[in-house]
């Protein structure tokens, strides 16, 4: 077995991506380069323009923005728990799911660790799917993905 040297963490900034980044913090402990990846989904943009809220240019400087805002929040809150430190953040725009697989690829990375479920709806997730569920599909890595903890009651 040759190890985890390169870890890929998405991130769409919900709840159960940040719990996914906590959990590859700590698998990164062991000495693994750890990336967190952001994706502009390019349709939420095309929306975006299509309703006139904005233009597409000016979204996603927001969106850049807002990006950078969380990788910082994270990186503060990560430097607390654990001393590993994030090796890369990316900012990049596209197709979340075949994205992730394509960066995932380019980076050469041993693991992928995402959130179970992200921020999509739950009727796109029932007919279209999550992006969590395309990228195992699609993945030539092994794919990690860890849920929100429950609490057990009873």
């Amino acid at each position: 077995m040759k190890g985890i040297k390169k870890i890929l963490v998405p991130l769409d900034f919900s709840e159960c991506s940040k719990h996914a980044l906590y959990y590859a913090l700590d698998i990164a402990a062991g000495g693994a380069e750890l990336f967190i990846l952001h994706v502009i989904d390019i349709d939420l943009l095309d929306t975006i323009s299509n309703l006139n809220l904005c233009s597409k240019e000016k979204a996603k400087k927001l969106m850049e923005k807002h990006a950078r805002s969380e990788f910082g929040k994270l990186r503060k809150e990560s430097a607390k728990k654990i001393s590993k430190t994030i090796s890369k953040e990316i900012i990049e725009d596209g197709i979340p799911f075949l994205h992730i697989l394509r960066k995932a690829r380019d980076l050469n990375v041993d693991l992928i660790i995402m959130g179970s479920f992200g921020t999509s709806s739950p009727m796109k997730r029932l007919f279209f799917g999550s992006t969590t569920e395309k990228v195992l599909r699609g993945s030539q890595i092994p794919v990690l993905c860890i849920p929100l903890p429950q609490v057990i009651e009873g």
